[in-house]
């Protein structure tokens, strides 16, 4: 080992030509050089390999291996070592060509006609390849600190990718990049960022964020984060960037983007969730008011359609009793509209049967559209659970909504319905109905009106409908447990999202049935028919008791349960038997009409009851019969259905 001479200043100098080796070994060896010599380039590679050199001085003409082929060699062996040629005439180009190939540091041509320029030569090569190698060193300690950074990033969930700032050249891209945008393969050399990550980029992409990373200097500024929806998949990211200085002392900008998309979608749902909740006591209180109104309404079209047969028994003229029919026939209509005010107000809790709703929904679209104007599209996934509901509410609620559809097309259009089934682990399965139009759709101004009664963007002399139709269905889905939401697009179309859940079968509600008592027949032609009439509304109470006067009844009244109960009881000390209880259900102050006719039976068992109502669907009296009342009739009526449900109690 101590033979070994010191790399430091050590050269190898190959040649076949013996007598020049010798010469150049006596030259440099007087210059303080330390020198191994070689006839050719097999034994020179024996020899760096036992000795390496920082400089190697050869011929390029050699018989066995030529200068530029062992130049090669050596450079495997370390990619540092200097290399100069010694050249006659006919080699200089390719000695010329090794040279503009970086891999050769200098020729020069033989004969040496000065040696002083040899050893300059050889002396910068030794300095140049001192330079080399301690970049090769840094390079190496870089290489192994960045394999360090490279291993955390490629185990790292998020997305991270570090691009040249100025050229856009993708420098790295961790594990989780190539997964997502490059299907598990390594990126082109020389690929862009905005080429891999982004569609449809014909250059750097407008939202790049480049300029915010840089201070004015151009030094690394501040991290920017920001959210996006990626161009390529259609995700949404949290997205951080930051300048940093590479290895190489570039400035290179650092992203790295976790996927949010489910947060995302989670916000909107919320946002809806949270529009649905402040649309729903919205419309209660609507509710509320048009319930007030309807109800008062009932009660005046009462005392009206009252007075009109009261009017018509009266009259005999045939124009007079023509028009007073016409103003009964108005009464009657009018009963509709506020029918639905009042289905729309309190409606009644759904009393729910199986329900195949994708036949419904079919049936609703081939019953309702016309197939010259309007086309449809309906598909429906396999329902996984019996799904019940109150069918009549329930067609009711789609075929308010397709009817608007409908109307909000203007010529020719399409409406496509789909009907979805989501199960979850934590809660109940879902019907999901979405229903999507291309008519004229509905401006942001508006969306959140919709569901008020009445609310329509059309003229008033072009409605088609009562205005109640969406808000009815807005309550009978809500009353069914579900959600219903508008998306619009002005101009272009709206959709309208259903979404009712499927619950089990021993929480479903049910018709109440009572089983139907005999009827009793305590009348006879001889007894006059006594009736207890009660009802809150003084002019209602007395337009009811005239009626039954009108045809043949004896009455009595109470204006409430408790005076109806004391006016029953004194009837009874009288000897005066009460055969029909006609009892309004609601009543403001004192008992209503259930408990009032449960009261009744108890002091008189054989009395039929006659219920009045102004909304025939709402659950609290489902269950009049078993209170006691053989038959109940919805206000207003008329004199002669009046009659005939009286009659039919016996």
């Amino acid at each position: 080992m101590d033979n070994i001479p010191d790399m430091d200043n050590h050269i190898l100098i190959v040649d076949d030509e013996p007598r020049l080796t010798s010469s150049f070994e006596i030259l440099f060896k007087n210059k303080g050089f330390s020198v191994q010599t070689a006839g050719n380039g097999y034994d020179a590679i024996s020899l760096f390999k036992e000795q390496p050199a920082k400089v190697v001085i050869t011929d390029i003409q050699m018989d066995r291996m030529d200068g530029i082929q062992l130049m090669q060699e050596l450079k495997k062996i370390d990619p540092c070592v200097q290399i100069i040629f010694l050249t006659g005439y006919t080699s200089v180009q390719s000695a010329a060509d090794a040279l503009k190939q970086n891999n050769a540091f200098e020729y020069l041509a033989k004969p040496i006609k000065n040696n002083e320029e040899l050893f300059e030569i050889t002396r910068r090569a030794q300095k140049k390849y001192d330079l080399e190698k301690n970049l090769f060193f840094k390079h190496q300690k870089t290489e192994k600190e960045f394999s360090l950074f490279k291993n955390i990033l490629d185990n790292m969930e998020a997305i991270t990718y570090v691009a040249d700032m100025q050229t856009y050249d993708l420098v790295y891209a961790n594990k989780k990049f190539l997964q997502v945008f490059n299907e598990n393969r390594p990126f082109p050399k020389g690929a862009k960022c905005w080429q891999i990550l982004q569609k449809d980029q014909s250059g750097p992409c407008s939202f790049c964020t480049n300029k915010r990373l840089l201070q004015p200097d151009g030094s690394p500024g501040k991290p920017y984060e920001w959210e996006f929806q990626n161009t390529r998949n259609h995700r949404w990211y949290n997205i951080v960037d930051k300048a940093i200085p590479w290895y190489d002392k570039r400035i290179v900008r650092l992203e790295s983007a976790i996927d949010i998309t489910e947060k995302k979608e989670n916000e909107k749902l919320f946002r809806n969730f949270e529009k649905a909740i402040e649309t729903s006591k919205k419309l209660e209180s609507i509710a509320t008011l048009a319930g007030g109104v309807a109800h008062d309404f009932n009660n005046s079209l009462s005392t009206v359609i009252g007075n009109i047969n009261l009017a018509q028994l009266n009259s005999t003229n045939e124009d007079t009793q023509k028009f007073l029919k016409n103003a009964e026939n108005g009464v009657m209509q009018a009963k509709g509209v506020s029918s639905k005010l009042i289905t729309f107000t309190k409606g009644g809790g759904p009393a729910k049967v199986k329900t195949d709703i994708g036949n419904m929904i079919e049936s609703l679209l081939k019953r309702h559209l016309e197939p010259d104007k309007i086309t449809y599209a309906f598909e429906c996934e396999p329902i996984g659970s019996v799904f019940y509901s109150d069918q009549n509410q329930l067609k009711a609620a789609f075929r308010s909504i397709i009817q608007n559809a409908v109307e909000s097309i203007e010529n020719k259009g399409h409406i496509s319905v789909t009907v979805n089934y989501e199960e979850a682990a934590l809660k109940n399965a879902q019907i999901i109905v979405s229903i999507t139009d291309t008519g004229c759709g509905i401006s942001n101004d508006h969306i959140d009106m919709i569901f008020n009664p009445y609310f329509t963007t059309k003229p008033m002399d072009s409605r088609k409908s009562t205005g109640l139709g969406l808000s009815i269905a807005w309550s009978t889905i809500s009353r069914h447990g579900g959600l219903i939401h508008v998306e619009s697009d002005l101009g272009k179309g709206s959709t309208v999202h259903v979404t009712l859940p499927v619950f089990k079968e021993n929480g479903i509600e049910k018709p109440v049935e009572t089983p139907q008592e005999p009827k009793r027949n305590t009348l006879s032609h001889e007894t006059p028919k006594r009736v207890l009439v009660m009802d809150d509304d003084e002019l209602i109470l007395d337009v009811i008791s005239q009626l039954l006067k009108r045809l043949g009844y004896e009455t009595l009244s109470a204006s409430n349960g408790n005076k109806a109960v004391e006016t029953c009881r004194a009837a009874q000390k009288r000897n005066e038997k009460i055969h029909i209880a006609l009892l309004d259900f609601d009543i403001h102050h004192g008992m209503g009409g259930l408990p009032t006719m449960e009261a009744l039976k108890k002091i008189d068992p054989d009395i039929q009851g006659l219920l009045i109502t102004g909304h025939t669907d709402d659950m609290a009296f489902k269950g009049y019969k078993s209170s006691g009342f053989s038959a109940m009739i919805e206000k207003p009526f008329s004199i002669t259905q009046l009659n005939e449900k009286i009659e039919s109690l016996f």
